[in-house]
């Protein structure tokens, strides 16, 4: 069978029913898939490359939190040693117990999904997990050129499809540029890139490597032809700055930046698994956890979308039976939203953008299949997503994700209404899935055959030492008997543990508004008051008692003193006096304000918030957050979940 099960269908009723099995084919004309955080489309992706390399399909997949590198994670068999080395536990001694209780969950999720022990070890011998770490030594060290190598019979291409060999050259050119050169005016110096890689490549001279960069950075300072355009070379851009930019791109040589080009070479025969011996076919993960910067990670993504153009290319058309030749997996094609997406809207770009939009659209005709995943469909470029033929849509938390996603499902047979409901309601691991005939089914995922959760850099360590052995030190898997009283004091230090950690996070979050409103205002001598008393809570409870005790006398000596600290005597009932002496805080000019029933205690869909009867447009990134009204000096502002806005509003 050449259909992947990805999970079971659900009825009307949100009941599940029979397997759901997605067309492999339906691969080659490229996956969307969208949903909030904690919807479960990380899972859905991995099942996808899960079903598709025990179909012998390789995959190449970008992982920016680590959590993809778990799909290394596919045991020989499910037992407590095996899981160990992967669980994260804060004591030691209970290691093994929460080894054996992982096993045994894993096995029984299996067993719901209609798989088994057995299902996870041929997956174990069918398939092979490569882990590459640009720029460090976690995994596989892969070094990543400024410059690809030329797609072959680039000659004949500039003849018979310049437009296709134009875009390849300009969007390699603008990649080095953003590279080298961060900010500032670059359009002459990309200009005068794409011209001198255009003529290499006609000239079939290879800038790729160590050894690429050197005849670049000279081709640069000496150009090798006269004209850029009607223009001569000087007239198009001076002497100097062809010197700054040779300067710049020498750059990638030295120091820290040097570490790029180290490794071993970025090959897709490589990362595809072309050469293995072992039959095993390959996921090939890049790890990116350990580069934090948006442009790193970024020029990485597209120097490995232009090898896939150029080694596709190679390959030749599609294979028979439209099979896909290669998966290319990007989860959170969002990235950070804006400026920070690796795929946005218009007016925005990103380094990677331009070769993305290759492999979007042309990458169908060579078999060569992208999954494209985020949690921010508001941020992406709906226009470049149209070449996706499959749709996977879970939980959409908000009206302007909802509005941006259902532009993009025009083909889908639903009203506005219906999908903005079918969009909202969706649990964790809940889509609507369109394929490419056009047909909508509502699915679950299935269960993984690999271990999902996110590798830290000492478990990349280990995978690349050791593989998925064994734990090599003993286990205690034996099940303790306590006492009920012993059960009960157990779980109340837990208890009680718990809360002091939710106490700490909220204290911290306090102290983080309270600084914020500090900044905008130095001089409000409420939340100077209030740090203070956060921060040093003895000592300020030691000058309320020195203070106040000898004024009130003995009534108020005994009431101190059934007290059990600072937090309750200042939640005790107290005279306006008493509690002028504590802060110390003159009149505000802001007046607390209780709101009337016609105003709103909550940011609706569109922005919109109601005060007096009177509507007010915010932001709609704030729909559904809790509101809070101010009347300061004449003027209404506004605060959501403890954030003053920077709109207000005259009264």
């Amino acid at each position: 069978m050449s259909d992947l099960y990805i999970g079971k269908q659900l009825d009307s009723n949100g009941k599940l029913g029979q397997p759901y099995y997605h067309n492999l084919s339906d691969l080659i004309t490229h996956t969307f898939i969208c949903g909030g955080s904690g919807s479960g489309k990380t899972v859905i992706g991995k099942a996808i490359v899960e079903e598709s390399a025990l179909k012998g399909v390789p995959s190449i997949i970008i992982d920016l939190k680590g959590d993809l590198s778990s799909l290394a994670l596919a045991f020989s068999e499910l037992s407590a040693p095996f899981l160990a080395p992967w669980i994260v536990v804060e004591d030691p001694s209970i290691l093994g117990r929460a080894a054996l209780s992982e096993a045994n969950t894993f096995r029984k999720k299996l067993w719901d999904w209609g798989k088994s022990e057995a299902s996870v070890r041929e997956f174990y011998n069918k398939v092979a997990v490569e882990i590459f770490t640009p720029r460090s030594e976690l995994g596989r060290r892969m070094a990543i050129p400024l410059i690809s190598s030329p797609p072959p019979n680039i000659g004949k291409m500039f003849e018979e499809d310049p437009d296709t060999a134009t875009d390849m050259v300009s969007s390699m050119a603008e990649a080095l540029v953003r590279r080298v050169m961060p900010s500032g005016q670059r359009d002459r110096e990309t200009d005068y890139i794409t011209a001198i890689i255009q003529y290499a490549w006609s000239n079939e001279i290879d800038l790729a490597g160590e050894d690429g960069i050197g005849r670049l950075i000279s081709m640069i300072r000496e150009p090798p032809f006269e004209n850029i355009g009607v223009l001569s070379v000087d007239d198009h851009i001076s002497e100097n700055r062809r010197q700054k930019l040779a300067q710049a791109v020498n750059g990638q040589l030295v120091g820290a930046s040097a570490n790029w080009v180290r490794g071993e070479e970025m090959s897709i025969d490589k990362l595809s698994g072309a050469n293995r011996v072992d039959g095993k076919t390959q996921i090939s993960v890049i790890n990116l956890s350990h580069i934090t910067d948006f442009e790193d990670q970024s020029f990485v993504i597209a120097q490995i979308a232009f090898a896939i153009n150029s080694w596709m290319r190679q390959q030749g058309g599609a294979p028979g039976g439209n099979r896909p030749r290669l998966l290319f997996f990007i989860d959170e094609i969002g990235g950070g939203g804006g400026k920070s997406a690796f795929y946005p809207t218009y007016p925005y770009t990103s380094t990677c953008k331009p070769a993305l939009n290759i492999l979007v659209k042309q990458g169908r005709a060579f078999g060569v299949g992208c999954i494209l995943s985020t949690q921010n469909p508001g941020d992406i470029d709906y226009k470049g997503l149209s070449n996706c033929a499959t749709w996977i849509v879970g939980k959409l938390q908000t009206k302007r994700d909802r509005d941006k996603v259902r532009e993009g499902l025009t083909d889908a047979e639903f009203t506005p209404s219906d999908l903005t409901k079918k969009l909202a309601r969706p649990n964790t691991g809940e889509f609507m899935l369109l394929n490419k005939d056009g047909d909508v089914h509502f699915i679950k995922e299935r269960w993984l055959l690999t271990y999902h959760c996110t590798l830290s850099p000492e478990q990349l360590r280990r995978y690349k030492n050791k593989g998925i052995s064994a734990y090599e030190g003993s286990l205690d898997t034996s099940i303790i008997n306590k006492t009920e009283d012993s059960y009960n004091k157990s779980d109340d230090n837990e208890k009680i543990t718990s809360y002091w950690n939710d106490t700490n996070d909220a204290i911290g979050h306090a102290c983080n508004l309270l600084e914020k409103i500090l900044e905008i205002n130095p001089n409000n001598p409420k939340a100077r008051v209030w740090l203070s008393i956060i921060k040093n809570p003895d000592v300020t409870e030691s000058r309320i008692l020195e203070t106040l005790v000898p004024q009130k006398g003995e009534e108020f000596q005994k009431h101190a003193e059934g007290q059990d600290g600072l937090f309750k005597l200042l939640s005790a009932s107290k005279s306006n006096d008493m509690q002028t002496k504590i802060f110390n805080t003159p009149t505000a000019h802001a007046k607390t304000h209780n709101p009337s029933t016609e105003d709103s205690v909550y940011v609706d869909e569109d922005g919109i918030v109601t005060y007096k009867g009177k509507k007010y447009q915010l932001y709609r990134r704030y729909s559904g957050l809790s509101i809070t009204f101010i009347e300061e000096n004449g003027e209404l502002k506004f605060i959501v979940e403890g954030k003053v806005l920077s709109k207000s509003y005259r009264l």
